[in-house]
C-alpha cells in the first residue's frame, strides 16, 4: 500500500544550512527576531530529495534528534526543512536557487522534536501494556494530523496508477508515518549494534531483525 508519505519532496542546498538571526512570524500573527535555519549561500543550487523514500523511519530519527543547533543543522542538511511547501518540481533543466527558501525557526524544530518524542514515548508505553496512555496519544496525534497539509496525487505502482494523498511538507509526512506505525502499517526497529541506534523497517515476514528495503542506503541519525 502506498500511503503517499514517501512521496513528500524536500529541497536541500548543496552547501547546507546555517543559523542566522532573522525576523519571523509568531503563531499569534506578530513578529519576532529569532534563530532561523537559512542556506549558507543564497545563490546555491537546490537538490530535490524524497527523504522518506531513503529513510522510511525518519519520524523516529527526528524524535531522537538532539534539539540543539548542531543536531538540527545535521538533520536539515540531510533531509531538508520541516515546513516549506512552496516549491514544486522544476521544469527539466531549470536550476532552482537556495534564495527561494524562507527562513525556518529553530523553535519550530524544537517544538516538533518534543512532540514526536512525547508521542513515541507514549507509544512505547502502550506497546509495553499500559493501555491508559492510549487516550492521551490519540488526542496528541489527532491535533497534529488536523493541521497537516496534503495534496491528492496519482502515483504509478504495480503497473497501474494509485490515488494517494501526498504530504505537502516534511513535518506532515513524519506525523503521517508515525500514524502508520501505530496503526500497524509499518513496523520500526532500532539497530541493536553498539553505538548505532539507527532506525529501520522490520522485514515483511515480521522478523525482529531490522532490514533495509531495496534501494535504501544504510543511513540515519542515531
Amino acid at each position: 500500500m502506498n500511503s503517499g508519505s514517501g512521496l513528500v519532496e524536500t529541497w536541500i542546498p548543496d552547501g547546507g544550512f546555517e543559523i542566522q538571526r532573522r525576523k519571523a512570524k509568531t503563531p499569534e500573527g506578530g513578529t519576532v527576531v529569532t534563530d532561523c535555519l537559512v542556506p549558507k549561500w543564497s545563490g546555491d543550487d537546490l537538490t530535490a530529495d524524497r527523504p522518506l523514500h531513503r529513510q522510511p523511519c525518519l519520524h523516529r530519527s527526528l524524535a531522537d534528534c538532539p534539539p540543539d543547533a548542531d543536531g538540527i543543522l545535521q538533520f536539515a542538511g540531510r533531509y531538508g526543512l520541516l515546513t516549506v511547501s512552496l516549491l514544486r518540481v522544476p521544469e527539466f533543466g531549470r536550476v532552482v536557487r537556495a534564495e527561494v527558501l524562507p527562513p525556518e525557526q529553530l523553535d519550530i524544530w524544537r517544538r516538533e522534536i518534543r512532540a514526536l518524542r512525547a508521542c513515541t514515548d507514549l507509544w512505547e508505553m502502550i506497546a509495553g501494556g499500559n493501555s491508559d496512555a492510549a487516550d492521551l496519544l490519540n488526542r496528541k496525534l489527532a491535533e497534529k494530523l488536523a493541521g497537516a497539509r496534503f495534496q491528492l496525487t496519482a502515483w504509478p505502482e504495480g503497473g497501474r496508477f494509485q490515488i494517494c494523498y501526498r504530504p505537502a511538507r516534511l513535518i506532515d509526512a513524519l506525523w503521517q508515518r508515525f500514524a502508520e506505525e501505530i496503526a500497524g502499517v509499518i513496523q520500526c526497529a532500532r539497530c541493536p549494534a553498539p553505538r548505532c541506534g539507527r532506525w529501520f523497517l522490520r522485514s515483511a515476514a515480521g522478523s525482529d531483525r531490522p532490514v533495509l528495503l531495496p534501494g535504501m542506503p544504510d543511513e540515519g541519525l542515531a
